[in-house]
């Protein structure tokens, strides 16, 4: 099988421990939603890696120990809780589980333990099994394609950007549930700038005073493909304050970033970070949002939409 003997074409590191990054996310999580989950303890893991014979990988370990099964939404495709994990046949299912045809596991025999993207055959996309016996298999070049990258190569990268999009989702989903006309907790930033050169400058002026949320710049680059880039084009996912008050995260499908704050906040905090970064935030709530559409229009004027 092809995966066997092709290694990745960057240089392999140990799994990072994410515990760190974990528990700073955890204050911006929906707090509701977190409160009613359950948190998993180390007997209890331990308990899972016995019966599973196999001790699974830390930043999943870490991810159930800190955020226990908040990303364990069955609406949605994320984590099987720790009683869940199953051997199908030769992989470790970690997502997804019976409810769908498809997930992410790891391989029994990946010397790398690297992220895997898997298929049930004989199962519709509700995960019901048809005439014949399912059985999971890997879709065809997926291994081959993740070992070319590091975003779905490793559990620690692969885990940090899902914990962080599911975050942005509530907050996207459930905010309003906190806002009025004077205080927001999540406020949406205007468009990023195509150009490369543009780019990298709002980048350099949001340095100036936001954080990446950890020291592994693995964990959080999202690199910009295209024309002449470079390994100094890319976006950072997450960002925080130095008092870790806020958190800015990327929107990597519209190009933009959302902040979300511990507790809602006035516009005038807004416009704090405004005067930081030099992006431009709304609300829902309509505040900003008419500055917004104006810088966004002056932008496409410019042409910085365009690359």
């Amino acid at each position: 099988m092809f995966w066997k003997h092709d290694e990745p074409k960057f240089e392999v590191r140990p799994l990072y421990s994410i515990r760190e990054e974990l528990e700073l996310i955890r204050e911006f999580c929906w707090q509701p939603k977190l409160e009613a989950g359950k948190i998993y303890t180390e007997e209890e893991i331990d308990a899972v890696e016995k019966r599973l014979n196999f001790k699974i990988p830390q930043p999943l370990r870490e991810l159930y120990l800190v955020l226990g099964d908040y990303l364990c939404d069955k609406k949605d495709t994320w984590f099987c809780r720790p009683e869940e994990l199953h051997w199908n046949g030769k992989y470790l299912l970690v997502t997804a589980m019976e409810r769908t045809n498809s997930g992410w596991g790891i391989y029994q025999k990946d010397p790398y333990l690297s992220v895997y993207h898997w298929q049930r055959s004989e199962v519709n996309i509700y995960g019901e099994e048809q005439a014949k016996k399912p059985k999971s298999e890997v879709i065809s070049k997926s291994a081959r394609n993740q070992y070319f990258s590091k975003s779905c190569f490793y559990w620690d990268i692969f885990i940090i950007h899902h914990v962080l999009d599911k975050v942005r989702q509530d907050w996207w989903n459930l905010h309003q549930t906190q806002m009025t006309e004077e205080l927001s907790p999540f406020y949406i930033g205007c468009s990023l700038p195509k150009k490369l050169d543009e780019l990298r400058k709002v980048r350099q002026r949001m340095e100036e005073w936001l954080l990446p949320i950890s020291s592994k710049a693995e964990l959080l680059r999202v690199e910009k493909s295209g024309k002449n880039t470079g390994p100094e084009d890319y976006v950072v996912y997450a960002y925080t304050n130095p008092e870790k008050t806020l958190l800015v995260l990327s929107f990597s499908a519209q190009e933009k970033y959302g902040m979300i704050t511990r507790e809602p906040v006035p516009y005038s905090f807004a416009e704090q970070a405004e005067e930081k970064t030099g992006m431009l935030f709304w609300s829902w709530n309509g505040q900003g949002r008419k500055r917004m559409e104006e810088k966004e229009k002056e932008m496409r004027a410019a042409g910085l939409f365009q690359r």
